[in-house]
């Protein structure tokens, strides 16, 4: 079993080398979607449980098979509110929050997210061996155990808000706050001003959503946390790369749709080349 799976993969980012993840949604296999997405090159995946629905007994073969893949598995919650020890204690590595607008509502996640000294959160390791890959609490300290999760556990706020932006570098400041992806579609709906005919390319492109995705970037440069973005294809991740973006959330799966990622990704870091 590998170990600290989602400690290096923060260390990698933070190295600066980029990372790649799609969002998972309904009607696929787990075992079948885990195994697809690693050897297709992704890094990173992300349940997508805010806008589909994803039963959490699939949530759990989702975390077994990533475990197994030894791959990261985060989850963005239904809402910023929502109560998500027990995925966390079921071996989910991490939090995207969506619609994260403030300090107290970033400090929601944390909570949740990490033991003490970083966090509030319960002990719950036993009940789940996929919490700290399979090492027994017999037979380690239990201070080991709780820093070990901490050590591989990733809190991403989303920025798809100009209240969000308001207040970034305070909420990149937070211990336990690894970066922030940003939303790019719902931030443009909260900046608002959108032409009628404008096309959903047309409105991620427009000069003031790429004004706000330029001051998000220096911004998490400023701080030293990590930038991550979606919602662009390829050829539109590769100029926010050179932007200084690290982290890219690209390619939706659903309904067995996994075999259309390969040549998604294989673009994407052919074009950042």
């Amino acid at each position: 079993m590998e170990k600290n799976v989602t400690y290096n993969f923060k260390k990698k980012m933070q190295s600066g080398d980029k990372v790649f993840g799609p969002l998972i949604g309904p009607g696929n296999d787990p075992d079948k979607t885990v195994e697809a997405i690693k050897r297709f090159g992704y890094d990173f995946i992300i349940l997508d449980n805010e806008h589909v629905l994803i039963n959490e007994e699939t949530v759990y073969n989702y975390i077994r098979a990533a475990t197994e893949t030894g791959i990261p598995l985060l989850i963005r919650p239904k809402d910023k509110t929502a109560i998500v020890r027990c995925y966390l204690d079921a071996g989910i590595n991490g939090l995207v929050v969506p619609q994260v607008n403030s300090l107290e509502e970033t400090l929601h996640a944390v909570d949740q997210a990490y033991f003490p000294p970083m966090g509030h959160r319960g002990y719950g390791i036993p009940e789940s061996p996929y919490v700290t890959d399979f090492m027994s609490p017999n037979e380690h300290p239990f201070l080991s155990l709780t820093e070990y999760v901490n050590n591989n556990t990733a809190v991403f706020p989303m920025t798809e808000s100009l209240e969000n932006i308001s207040n970034l570098a305070r909420i990149l400041q937070l211990e336990g706050v690894t970066g922030t992806i940003v939303g790019t579609f719902d931030l443009a709906l909260n900046i608002g001003g959108i032409d009628p005919k404008a096309s959903p390319s047309d409105v991620i492109n427009s000069k003031t959503v790429e004004e706000k995705l330029k001051q998000v970037v220096g911004i998490c440069k400023k701080v030293g946390k990590i930038a991550g973005i979606g919602g662009f294809p390829p050829e539109g991740m590769a100029r926010w790369a050179q932007e200084g973006y690290r982290l890219f959330g690209i390619g939706y799966v659903i309904d067995g749709n996994v075999d259309s990622l390969q040549p998604l990704i294989e673009e994407t870091k052919s074009l950042m080349r």
